[in-house]
């Protein structure tokens, strides 16, 4: 997407690709999968601590990814450690479709990272009344609690929502980050500048209100982080052997030594 490139676009791939690192850091395994292309091909697969790493995208173009049908994936089954969807269920002709093939080619314990526009912030409001055109390419948007309902039925549990690019990007500020990470992203905006001139306790403070509630209506997107769940089950298996039956203390009468009844003589 051509906005990507952009100020606004490059702002949000510098935050997303923070936020999937960190989700990343403690996934391991020999297989990640990132399924949809979202701004250059490396700035997700590079933080990936899998042995192998793959991008699959739906059609030719990206050097290195592997072309397929993302709802019907050309993967054996459980076959894959961790999963990335990078704002595509928001492009995919079928979610529903899409997340049962993840189920499907995800190991049991596997990991699914979800980035996706939030339904009720500024973002989506502005892309409904600019009739498609702010954010080009997005058809639909999927909220984080439908997901998570999504998920659940497939036997997902949510371990991580986080709400992140909240109104004017200020989120990069409440990370923490210095005038040497925004200097690339924004060539120094009024308000960035600004704000950067605040002390750490303001800061910090500013941190403490990212894991408010209400912050979910104000930022852009949020990051779903899942993992598959397989209830271990164990079998039960015929007993071979059977002791008799014990009936007040007494062995029951088998069908082999029955009591033979001698009939009486009628004479």
């Amino acid at each position: 997407m051509d906005w990507l490139s952009d100020e606004r676009g490059r702002g949000l791939l510098w935050e997303e690709s923070r936020l999937v690192a960190k989700a990343l850091d403690s996934v391991f395994g020999d297989y990640f999968l990132q399924i949809g292309t979202w701004g250059p091909a490396d700035v997700f697969l590079k933080s990936a601590r899998t042995r192998s790493r793959y991008l699959v995208a739906n059609e030719i173009g990206k050097s290195g990814a592997l072309v397929m049908n993302s709802t019907h994936l050309a993967i054996a089954s459980d076959s894959i450690d961790a999963v990335l969807l990078p704002h595509t269920l928001e492009t995919s002709t079928d979610p529903h479709q899409l997340l049962r093939e993840i189920d499907r080619i995800l190991r049991p314990d596997g990991h699914l990272i979800v980035l996706g526009f939030n339904a009720p912030a500024w973002w989506s409001v502005r892309q409904r009344l600019s009739d498609g055109g702010f954010l080009p390419g997005i058809d639909r948007f999927v909220g984080e609690h439908r997901l998570v309902d999504w998920l659940q039925l497939l036997g997902f549990r949510a371990t991580q929502s986080r709400f992140y690019h909240p109104a004017k990007s200020v989120d990069r500020v409440l990370a923490g980050s210095d005038e040497a990470d925004v200097e690339p992203l924004a060539g120094g905006s009024w308000w960035r500048e600004k704000l950067l001139r605040r002390s750490a306790e303001q800061r910090g403070m500013l941190r403490i209100m990212r894991g408010w509630r209400y912050w979910r209506f104000t930022s852009a997107c949020y990051m779903v982080v899942a993992r598959k769940e397989v209830i271990a089950m164990t079998p039960i298996r015929q007993l071979r052997f059977t002791r008799p039956r014990l009936v007040g203390g007494l062995v029951n009468p088998s069908a082999s030594r029955s009591t033979r009844v001698i009939p009486l003589d009628r004479r």
